[in-house]
């Protein structure tokens, strides 16, 4: 494969995951939630009393945007809010009971791609994984670039 030819991939792949943001999900308990929310819930499980700046500088969007999904999701009962132990006014968030299965049912539904992905990256030399790293490196900034 030429390097047009993995850039064309590239694209294709963010073209394909930029049209599964539309596409709700309903949960085993009847919840039905966009990516965007899913993925919140993901990275305040991940690293829980996170603060509602650094999740948007995670996801590089907006801090209004992301307190419009959080206040979804507390309404949803999914997260509570907490006053952060990184002192200051900021609040720390954390996720509910319910926010907890809805976590891991999200888990597991990647689990399968992660376990391919681990198992064919185990193959690789880590000079070739580091190379990888690399060209994602380079994709993200110029993404980034033509943001600006």
């Amino acid at each position: 494969m030429d390097s047009f030819q993995l850039l064309t991939r590239a694209y294709r792949l963010i073209n394909i995951y930029n049209s599964t943001l539309k596409k709700p999900h309903t949960y085993s308990d009847g919840l039905v939630l966009y990516p965007a929310q899913s993925h919140m819930i993901e990275i305040i499980g991940e690293s829980e009393g996170i603060t509602l700046t650094e999740i948007a500088a995670e996801f590089m969007i907006t801090k209004g945007a992301v307190s419009q999904i959080l206040s979804f999701l507390e309404q949803k009962g999914l997260i509570v809010k907490n006053p952060s132990e990184k002192g200051g006014r900021a609040t720390g968030l954390f996720l509910s009971e319910s926010g907890k299965a809805v976590f891991e049912e999200h888990r597991a539904l990647h689990s399968g791609m992660v376990s391919q992905i681990s198992e064919l990256a185990g193959q690789l030399p880590p000079e070739a994984v580091d190379i990888l790293s690399q060209m994602a490196d380079v994709i993200e900034t110029n993404i980034r670039n033509m943001q600006a």
